[in-house]
């Protein structure tokens, strides 16, 4: 649930910026809700992939780095085409 609502922050900064596009982004992207679900997919699979069943999984179990890459580059960064 924590990072549920983790991932909820940051879609909600996002969906935020989106309203100050000449100020918050080169040009207007289009995030939506299902880029929300598409992460909560991921987060659910690599989590239930470390959990093998278990309830309960220690933070440093965790896939942090796949985790933020998948984020980053496929579901909300693959819009984005301008480097920094």
């Amino acid at each position: 649930s924590r990072m549920y609502f983790l991932l909820a922050w940051l879609h909600a900064i996002l969906l935020e910026r989106l309203r100050f596009t000449p100020i918050g982004w080169s040009k207007t992207y289009e995030f939506s809700d299902a880029d929300q679900t598409c992460a909560m997919d991921a987060i659910d699979e690599w989590v239930d992939h470390v959990a093998k069943g278990r309830e309960h999984v220690a933070p440093e179990q965790i896939p942090w780095s796949a985790l933020r890459s998948i984020l980053a580059e496929s579901i909300y960064g693959g819009r984005i085409d301008k480097e920094f």
